[in-house]
C-alpha cells in the first residue's frame, strides 16, 4: 500500500501540459526520489481519466490491454510504498458517481488520498479554451463563444473543465480538507518555472534542480491562424469527423503547417466581457475563501488582470485570412489557390485526405 495517492483532477488550461512534459521527462529520478508516476507512458493516465469518466468514443477504440488501465494503475499504486501521482485534465469533468468510485478505488490501496487541482484565472483560461476548440473542430466564433459561456448553462461542457468549487465538490467526497490541495497558477511576469515548484512542494519532491526547458511544441496560434483554422472547420463534413482527425488536426497540422503561417498576435478579451468574467472570478474565489483547502500560490493570482487593447479573431480581414491560407496550401504541396474560398477547400480536403483511414493519424507531413 503506498503511503500516499495525489490525484492531479485539472482544471484544463492550468499548465497540465507543460506539468505532464516534465512529470513524465523526470519520472525515473523522480522514483528515486519516492515518487511514482504508475503506468508506461503519459498516454496511460490519459486512457486511465477516460475509463472513469465513461469516454465511450474512445474506449470502444482501446486494445484488450488499454481497457485494464485504471485497475492496472491502482495495483501500481498499491505495490509502491511511497507516493503516487496520477494526472489528467479529463478527470475533472466526471459525474460524482465515477468520482467517488475513483476516489474509493485509490482509497484502496494507499493509506492517504489527495486530490491536487491547479486552477488559472478565466481572463487567460477562456481565449485558450476557445482556441483548443477550434483545434478539435469547433465552428462557433470566438464572440458566440465568449456570449455562450457567459448565458449558457453551468452545465455546458467549459464549466464542468472551469467551475473550480464544482469540480472539487465532486472530487473531494470523503478527502479531509487539508488533503485537497488547490494549487494556482501564476499570473504573467512570475518566473517561468514557478508552478513546477508549486506543484512539487504539495508533492513534497525536489524539483528545483530538475531541467524545466519546454520540451514539448508550444502550439498556440494566434489570432489570425486561429480564425483561418475555425473557417476550415466550418468546411469539413460533419459526418466525416473522427478522433483521427482530431489527432491530426491538434496534433501534425497545426504543429507543423498552421504555426507561423502568419504574424503572431495574441489573443484578448474584450473589453465587454471584463465585467462578467470578474464577477464570476469573484463568486467563486468567495467560495474558495470559505473553504480550508490547502491553497498552494495566491488565490489573488485567480483575479483576472486589467483588460489589454487589441483586436479578437472576429476581427480579422478576409486579406489576413487569404495570406495565411496560401501559406499553408504551400507547406501542403499544394498549388496556390486563386481565393479564399479555394484555400479554404483545399486545406479542409488534405484534412480529411490525410485522416483517410485510422493509420492517417501517423502520418507524418511534409513541409515544403
Amino acid at each position: 500500500m503506498s503511503r500516499r495517492a495525489f490525484l492531479h483532477v485539472g482544471t484544463a488550461k492550468s499548465g497540465t501540459t507543460y506539468l505532464h512534459d516534465l512529470w513524465w521527462r523526470h519520472h525515473e529520478v523522480l522514483r528515486h526520489r519516492g515518487l511514482l508516476l504508475p503506468g508506461s507512458v503519459m498516454r496511460d493516465h490519459f486512457v486511465a481519466a477516460a475509463q472513469v469518466k465513461g469516454m465511450d468514443a474512445l474506449l470502444r477504440k482501446l486494445s484488450g490491454d488499454e481497457l485494464t488501465t485504471w485497475p492496472r494503475l491502482l495495483e501500481q499504486a498499491g505495490r509502491w510504498p511511497q507516493d503516487v501521482l496520477i494526472s489528467h485534465e479529463h478527470f475533472s469533468d466526471s459525474p460524482p458517481d465515477a468520482a467517488a468510485r475513483a476516489l474509493e478505488g485509490l482509497a484502496a490501496v494507499t493509506a492517504e488520498v489527495h486530490v491536487v487541482l491547479t486552477v488559472r484565472d478565466l481572463g487567460r483560461v477562456l481565449p485558450s479554451a476557445w482556441q483548443q476548440r477550434v483545434k478539435q473542430g469547433a465552428r462557433q466564433p470566438y464572440g458566440k463563444f465568449l456570449a455562450t459561456v457567459r448565458l449558457g448553462p453551468d452545465d455546458q461542457k467549459f464549466w464542468r473543465y472551469q467551475d473550480v468549487p464544482a469540480i472539487l465538490d465532486r472530487w473531494t467526497v470523503g478527502v479531509p480538507a487539508d488533503r485537497v490541495h488547490v494549487v494556482t497558477v501564476p499570473p504573467p511576469g512570475a518566473p517561468r518555472d514557478e508552478l513546477w515548484r508549486r506543484t512539487g512542494s504539495v508533492l513534497g519532491v525536489e524539483v528545483t534542480d530538475l531541467d524545466t526547458d519546454p520540451r514539448l511544441p508550444n502550439d498556440s496560434l494566434g489570432i489570425v491562424e486561429a480564425e483561418l483554422l475555425r473557417r476550415v472547420n466550418e468546411r469539413f463534413p460533419h459526418g466525416r469527423r473522427s478522433l483521427e482527425v482530431t489527432a491530426y488536426r491538434k496534433g501534425p497540422f497545426t504543429r507543423d503547417v498552421l504555426a507561423g503561417s502568419a504574424p503572431s498576435e495574441p489573443f484578448v478579451l474584450p473589453e465587454k466581457h471584463h465585467g462578467w468574467v470578474r464577477e464570476r472570478s469573484e463568486a467563486m474565489l468567495a467560495t474558495m475563501r470559505e473553504r480550508s483547502y490547502d491553497v498552494v500560490g495566491d488565490l489573488d493570482d485567480l483575479q483576472p488582470a486589467d483588460a489589454r487593447s487589441g483586436r479578437t479573431p472576429g476581427q480579422v480581414s478576409d486579406d489576413e485570412i487569404m495570406s495565411a491560407a496560401t501559406t499553408v496550401v504551400s507547406r501542403l504541396g499544394r498549388e496556390a489557390p486563386g481565393s479564399l474560398d479555394e484555400a479554404l477547400d483545399v486545406i479542409a480536403d488534405e484534412l480529411l485526405a490525410r485522416t483517410s483511414s485510422a493509420s492517417g493519424s501517423q502520418r507524418g507531413i511534409k513541409v515544403q
